[in-house]
């Protein structure tokens, strides 16, 4: 069902923004907007399989914002699956979500996860849960053991679980670790409640050791190093061992194929790819050229997270070199059109201007309506990126927006419009742009649009432009002679027989100017040698 995937896909971003930008609230609140409207079409079922979210029986991209990191979190919370009733509540949903985007407990077979949708009383939201055993020898992260319920993000007013009790009174399953006066008694708990080791060694020293284990707790002990290693760099403004140890570690997932050394990388993965260390990834792209294949490697690996960084930088980049370094990188990776498209709206004329140009260069499809829209910007050089983009679209949809943007008030709007109508041949542009041209004022527009016939080469635009080659008449209006030359280049560009014939009877025009167009341009159609033209 079509849209248990949209809700999937809004409910993983809502998850995201949750784990990774706590202060979007406006953001959040869109992303809730959604889910609440389409969950009235239906119930649905979220669940992880093999590492990947599936939604209703029908897996999801793995590219969607969102969607690695909620499958992540679903496994760290030790749970087969989510529940949303139809017509969810607001609350109910809203609580899921900040849960799912708390810290797992490791260990506790998803108690945790239970005991808070009790707390809220949730009755149109449930999960099922593993039973796993203790899985801090695994992917978790560490964290600080405690039989509390952990606090829940964004959750300050949440009350006491009911039933909740206090450490002791409640017996243990077999999956967790017992504690004696503030001392772990199970040596095999150390690894799960020891704080986040602070690298012992260089990332070179540390990616070898990785080369050398097969054994999935030190494999998850010296990825957590790493990540430690690439968040303490990028504090201290060292983004190339940032870059460096993320590609060591994306490189290595890439090459691994045992499941469970597998998801301690995707796990190592999902907790490197946030804002931060992804902008540190991408601002290396204009310092070292060498290594861009590197960093596309990460910036691949992530998905549209790695988009939005190089969106971001590109938005913001001091020079014009680096704004080409971001723009051709985005381009290459061919991610992120939904923020592209989002950006259209930014109410920095520049930001629009880009977005447009690089959903153009992309030729994303799904962006016509918006950039369609755009074309009643209020700033002429948005209007015109968007004209260029449509035009690089090509759709039946752009060339009728294109059409409407020969009427623009800026001269440079309908010059884009022109030239972008001559890109999809037929008789309906030709109609439209002889009527444009009949009715234009701007000579400069005029030319663009004498340009835009001799690209198309029908037969009507054809004719059209051998009116415009000829020499005045007493039936004829005034005609500068740069009209006519640029008639006749459009002649050579048509090389249809009538053209051809045309510019041969032009060869002792009147106008010496006329005459040289003419002679260059049949000497060019001929493939000959240009000799002096007729004086």
């Amino acid at each position: 069902m079509e849209y248990s995937l949209t809700f999937a896909r809004h409910f993983s971003r809502l998850v995201w923004l949750l784990l990774h930008e706590s202060t979007a609230i406006n953001e959040q609140k869109a992303a809730l907007r959604a889910i609440l409207t389409i969950s009235k079409e239906g119930p649905v079922t979220l669940a992880g399989q093999d590492w990947r979210l599936v939604v209703n029986g029908s897996p999801l991209p793995e590219a969607l914002t969102g969607v690695q990191d909620l499958a992540a979190q679903l496994i760290g919370h030790a749970l087969s699956e989510i529940r949303i009733e139809q017509d969810a509540s607001p609350a109910d949903v809203l609580g899921l979500a900040r849960i799912l985007a708390a810290e797992p407990v490791p260990g506790d077979g998803g108690r945790s996860v239970m005991q808070k949708l009790k707390a809220l009383d949730a009755r149109t939201v449930s999960v099922v849960t593993e039973n796993a055993p203790d899985m801090s020898m695994g992917a978790l992260s560490p964290s600080v053991a405690s039989d509390e319920p952990q606090p829940v993000m964004g959750l300050a007013s949440e009350p006491a679980a009911a039933g909740a009790v206090s450490s002791g009174a409640e017996p243990r399953t077999s999956g967790e670790q017992r504690t004696s006066g503030g001392f772990i008694t199970d040596p095999s708990a150390i690894f799960a409640f020891a704080a986040v080791p602070v690298p012992t060694g260089s990332a070179a020293d540390l990616l070898t050791q990785l080369d050398g284990t097969r054994s999935v707790n030190a494999t998850t002990r010296l990825l957590d190093e790493l990540v430690t290693m690439a968040e303490n760099a990028q504090r201290e403004g060292r983004i190339d061992l940032v870059a460096d140890v993320f590609h060591g570690v994306v490189k290595r997932e890439g090459d691994t194929t045992d499941a469970e050394l597998k998801r301690a990388y995707v796990m190592a993965v999902r907790r490197m790819a946030k804002p931060t260390l992804l902008r540190a990834v991408a601002q290396m792209l204009p310092k070292n050229r060498d290594r861009v294949d590197e960093y596309m490697e990460i910036l691949t690996r992530t998905g549209e997270d790695g988009a939005d960084a190089l969106i971001e930088q590109l938005t913001s980049a001091p020079s014009l070199h680096e704004r080409r370094v971001y723009f051709d990188s985005l381009v290459t990776l061919n991610a992120g059109v939904s923020a592209l498209i989002h950006m259209l709206g930014d109410a920095r004329w520049y930001v629009a201007r880009n977005a447009a140009d690089l959903l153009g260069e992309m030729q994303a499809v799904e962006s016509e309506t918006q950039l369609s829209d755009l074309l009643k910007h209020d700033d002429d050089r948005v209007r015109r990126a968007a004209s260029s983009a449509l035009a690089k679209l090509g759709t039946p949809k752009a060339m009728q927006s294109l059409r409407l943007a020969l009427r623009d008030s800026s001269a440079e709007v309908r010059k884009q419009a022109a030239a972008g109508l001559s890109v999809r041949k037929g008789q309906k542009s030709a109609t439209t742009l002889s009527k444009a041209l009949d009715e234009e004022t701007d000579a400069e527009v005029q030319l663009a649009i004498l340009g835009a016939l001799g690209k198309l080469g029908t037969p009507d635009a054809v004719q059209k432009l051998i009116k415009a080659a000829e020499p005045e008449g007493r039936l004829f209006k005034k005609k500068s002679v740069d009209y006519r030359v640029a008639a006749v280049q459009a002649l050579g560009d048509a090389r249809s027989p009538a053209a051809l014939s045309a510019l041969q009877g032009l060869l002792n025009d009147k106008e010496r100017q006329v005459r040289e167009a003419v002679f260059r341009v049949v000497m060019q159609t001929q493939g000959g040698r240009e000799e002096k033209a007729p004086s």
